[in-house]
């Protein structure tokens, strides 16, 4: 299982290809003009902000701290899938 540190290492693609085919996807949510996607990968999280406007990807953000998900923890399915993982 890959670690947060060597993640945010890689070279943004392989970030997107090994969230993809390693990440679970959780959930998402709107911030201003991004679409942000919540992948959880072994011990951490991943966030994907894309560009709704012009279809690319401004960020990929990382942590590993539940209280991070405080945005996120507004929807009855979010809660659902926390217990899940826990």
């Amino acid at each position: 299982m890959m670690e947060v540190k060597e993640f945010s290492q890689m070279p943004l693609c392989e970030q997107l290809e090994y969230v993809q085919s390693t990440g679970r996807y959780l959930h998402a949510r709107l911030k201003g003009w991004c679409h942000i996607s919540l992948y959880f990968v072994g011990s951490f999280y991943v966030e994907v902000w894309l560009l709704e406007h012009c279809g690319s990807i401004a960020l990929v953000r990382t942590f590993t701290s539940q209280q991070q998900l405080e945005p996120y923890l507004h929807t009855t399915s979010m809660e659902n899938l926390l217990k899940e993982l826990v």
